[in-house]
């Protein structure tokens, strides 16, 4: 059968997915044209696909860069571009209170190829400053790696300070932006070098597929592409489509989730029993002028911490019906987990309090639902946490509109 190049449908309004592991030439002649560079087309699975190049295209735009790539995962985002920046003894400040397995691939993974990561608590905007000036070496210091908002307390960094104290030529900023989007938050445009997400959650938006990207200058990019062709990083041509996809519609969820998050917040902070909200939004987070400097929306994800013990909030976060319980976030379902319960675990009691994790302290991202919704949720689960241990809570009523974590969501969403 004659091998023959057909033509796709260019005029289509959505773009085809790609789903081809490899790419084939008619002669030696065409394939030398291909690495001229004269001739556009893919060599393998690997190395190119044109589905990634729509998705990459849009997240350059977003971010306000001249380029991007697409992983799997974030976490292999972040992983390879380290990877890939990082040289044996170089040495990368980051900061300490972010998510656990950034912290895992820092402290443990990173001093096997000989290079040395120091992690810096940024819960004190002063102490973190001092000390970020106090273990800056432009000798050796390649990489300093923020998570901003970090997770789960939406902590910040000033970024003009640190831009103020590093070296340029020496050192890159990373900004693992995933808890803002780029709605919110462009740490392009505040002075750092490349920004990092988890696709998975604000930019997937509808919890049906994972991936991660990195944007960033054309240079650097190349470099980090080099490193993703040998460790085969790549992500599969329908998550591209899927990531594509979700791009268009993200301006309009963000915009939900922060009006949405914000009336939450607010109202979580009037609450008797709860004792302390963590939202960036709000005047009494720590780091609420660095939040008016930086953000331009908070999102959908709130931590607060409940006046109550262990196993009170244990019983409030089982007797909620709307959100899943879960860790993921930025989607239209609703999920809510007590942190040193469910994503800390692992940790033992002194590496919890070194980051900040209570027995009494929630996460929940609140989904597309209506607020009154979540806000009635939360209202009567907290009624039960704090009713007689053993006692068998009355449950809504049939008629209620509330969603049940194995019920129907069709028509309970606000947007």
């Amino acid at each position: 059968m004659p091998r023959i190049l057909k033509a796709p449908y260019v005029n289509a309004v959505v773009p085809p997915i790609s789903v081809s592991s490899a790419y084939y030439f008619q002669d030696t002649e065409e394939f030398r044209r291909y690495k001229e560079g004269e001739l556009a087309g893919g060599r393998y699975g690997r190395y190119d696909n044109p589905t990634w190049l729509e998705a990459q295209a849009q997240l350059a735009l977003l971010e306000g860069a001249e380029a991007a790539l697409i992983f799997p995962s974030g976490m292999s985002a972040v992983t390879n571009t380290v990877c890939a920046l990082a040289q044996q003894g170089d040495s990368i400040l980051y900061t300490g209170c972010a998510y656990r397995n950034l912290r895992t691939f820092f402290s443990e993974h990173m001093s096997r190829f000989g290079v040395h990561a120091h992690a810096i608590d940024q819960a004190h905007i002063e102490q973190f400053n001092a000390e970020f000036s106090r273990l800056y070496d432009p000798k050796t210091c390649s990489l300093v790696f923020i998570e901003m908002p970090s997770n789960p307390h939406m902590y910040l960094v000033d970024i003009d300070h640190v831009r103020s104290v590093i070296d340029p030529k020496r050192t890159k900023i990373v900004v693992d932006s995933t808890f803002a989007s780029p709605e919110n938050f462009q740490p392009l445009y505040h002075g750092a070098d490349l920004v990092l997400h988890s696709c998975t959650k604000y930019l997937g938006g509808h919890g049906d597929f994972l991936a991660g990207c990195v944007c960033g200058d054309t240079g650097t990019i190349e470099k980090i592409q080099l490193y993703r062709n040998v460790s085969g990083a790549v992500s599969d041509g329908m998550s591209a489509f899927l990531l594509s996809r979700s791009l268009s519609s993200l301006p309009v969820r963000m915009a939900h989730f922060n009006k949405s998050g914000l009336e939450i917040a607010t109202a979580l902070e009037a609450n008797p029993l709860v004792s302390r909200v963590y939202y960036t939004g709000l005047k009494s987070h720590p780091h609420a002028a660095l939040a008016q400097k930086y953000l331009s929306g908070h999102g959908g994800v709130l931590s607060f911490e409940l006046d109550c013990d262990k196993d009170e909030v244990m019983r409030f976060v089982d007797a909620l019906e709307v959100p899943f319980m879960g860790t993921n976030f930025g989607s239209h379902h609703a999920m809510v987990e007590q942190c040193a319960e469910f994503t800390y675990y692992k940790l033992s009691d002194a590496e919890r309090a070194d980051i900040g994790i209570t027995d009494t302290l929630v996460r929940m991202t609140i989904g597309l639902h209506d607020p009154a919704l979540i806000l009635d949720d939360i209202d009567r689960a907290l009624k039960i946490a704090k009713s007689t241990p053993g006692v068998v809570p009355v449950k809504a009523a049939a008629t209620s509109p509330r969603i049940t974590r194995t019920g129907s969501m069709v028509g309970q969403f606000s947007i």
